[in-house]
């Protein structure tokens, strides 16, 4: 029987490895990224000279998807499993003193939330602007975080949920943004507690029901599309495209898109979980592969489906140059996670 923290393992390894194989073609088209890169990117790159972000990054380094993902884990860590806001605030801070990783990567919202942060304001006005704004707070940095979240609650995921609103609450707090955290905390709680993939969907609809009553109650709603009901139509389309997470991915794309948006990355995630079925590897490929926000989605994809995972394909050296990189032992890292959970959470 696979231990709580090899399980936990599973699902930082595939967000680690979603980032850094996505870094290299993130912002491109899949015919750039077949053009540059000769075919399909399925090990570690340097990044193209017209990368956005990551130019001159050395294959491996992980951007600010996972990074995020980590420093909450940390903060979940020193709080014994508990986070509370304070603890989020920090854990968003901790990432930010990544000069360079700040400097390239910080999101839309992320970028302006930590900066009035770091001047003082009251971290529980941050996330609110002064003004009617549905483009602030909608981005899929709550996303990042989630996975975090999913693992401190596993087979508990409507307080997996409530957990990842806490650690978006920081820079984002809309419904769409906690829907979207919500829905990918969940579906890996739910993993990790032993749901079969077929529960996936209802789990994350579950979360994303959940965390948009958290908005609803302390946060911000905001006009846009919700991912509710992108994430059954991506679910639909990767049944559709099922075995063919390359023709998924275009599907997934021309429907519910691939951009930065939280009703979109999430829900393409979803979709590409299922045409994989179940399988993180290929799940990971095909959002690298897919253009646009590559290392946001694949990143998501990953941790999801890692949760359903019980045997792994991703080549292990790509992992092993991953740690390597960025200095950190996930073996060791989701062991100090798992031991660090209270067991009513567990």
């Amino acid at each position: 029987m696979t231990s709580l923290a090899e399980a936990i393992r599973r699902v930082f390894a595939a967000a680690c490895l979603g980032d850094a194989l996505g870094a290299a073609t993130e912002a491109m088209h899949p015919a750039d990224i077949k053009s540059v890169f000769g075919g399909v990117v399925d090990r570690l790159l340097p990044p193209p000279p017209k990368a956005p972000f990551a130019a001159g990054l050395a294959p491996g380094r992980l951007t600010d998807d996972a990074t995020q993902m980590l420093a909450m884990a940390r903060r979940i860590i020193a709080a014994k499993g508990s986070p509370t806001l304070s603890d989020a605030v920090s854990g968003i801070l901790d990432w930010a003193d990544d000069a360079d990783v700040f400097a390239r990567f910080a999101g839309p919202t992320t970028r302006i939330a930590v900066e009035q942060l770091k001047a003082g304001v009251d971290p529980a006005a941050v996330a609110s602007p002064a003004v009617y704004s549905c483009m602030f707070g909608t981005s899929n940095g709550a996303a990042m975080r989630a996975p975090a979240a999913g693992c401190a609650r596993p087979n508990r995921p409507e307080q997996a949920a409530r957990l990842a609103a806490i650690l978006s609450a920081p820079t984002h707090n809309t419904q769409i943004a906690l829907g979207g955290a919500g829905a990918v905390a969940s579906a890996i709680a739910a993993g990790l507690g032993g749901a079969p993939l077929a529960d996936m969907e209802a789990a994350a609809i579950l979360g994303a029901r959940t965390g948009e009553a958290e908005a609803a109650a302390w946060g911000r709603v905001v006009g846009g599309a919700g991912v509710i009901r992108r994430i059954g139509i991506a679910v639909d389309i990767g049944h559709r495209y099922a075995g063919d997470v390359h023709a998924a991915a275009a599907e997934l794309t021309e429907v519910v898109g691939s951009g930065v948006a939280m009703a979109e990355a999430v829900p393409h995630a979803f979709g590409l979980v299922v045409a994989a079925q179940g399988d993180a590897w290929q799940a990971i490929l095909g959002a690298v592969n897919g253009g646009n926000d590559t290392d946001t989605i694949a990143m998501i994809a990953g941790a999801i489906a890692a949760a359903y995972t019980r045997r792994p394909t991703w080549p292990i050296d790509i992992l092993a140059e991953i740690e390597r990189q960025n200095r950190v032992d996930l073996a060791a890292f989701a062991a100090a996670f798992a031991a660090a959970l209270p067991p009513e959470t567990v």
